[in-house]
C-alpha cells in the first residue's frame, strides 16, 4: 500500500469506516459504457471504495425491519457522501484529481 492509500485508511479508520478498499481503474475497464471509471474521469488510474456494515439487528426486527433498514441506508448515504468528498480533497491535496462517486 502507497503513501496515499496509507493516508485514506487511517481517515476512514479515523471516521469509524470499517470495510476499506483500493483496486487499479483497469479492474472495472469492462463494465458497460458509462459505467467505467474512465467515462467519470478522463485517466482514471485507482479506485477507492468504502462501505459500513448494517446492524444485523435491522434485520431481525420483523415488520419493522423494511423500515429500519430504509432509515439506515438514508444515514449511512448520507455518512459516507461527505467521507467520499473529505477523501477527494485529500487525494487533491497530493496532486491528484479524484472524483466522488455517490451509490
Amino acid at each position: 500500500m502507497n503513501a496515499k492509500a496509507n493516508r485514506l485508511r487511517d481517515y476512514f479508520q479515523e471516521k469509524g469506516i470499517t470495510v476499506f478498499g483500493t483496486a487499479p481503474a483497469s479492474a472495472l475497464g469492462a463494465e458497460p459504457p458509462g459505467f467505467r471509471p474512465a467515462d467519470l474521469l478522463p485517466g482514471a488510474r485507482a479506485l477507492v471504495c468504502i462501505g459500513l456494515p448494517v446492524p444485523r439487528g435491522i434485520f431481525l426486527s420483523g415488520e419493522k425491519a423494511l423500515r429500519l433498514y430504509w432509515r439506515t441506508a438514508n444515514i449511512y448515504y448520507r455518512q459516507i457522501d461527505a467521507l467520499l468528498l473529505q477523501a477527494a480533497r485529500l487525494l487533491e491535496e497530493t496532486a491528484e484529481t479524484a472524483v466522488p462517486v455517490f451509490g
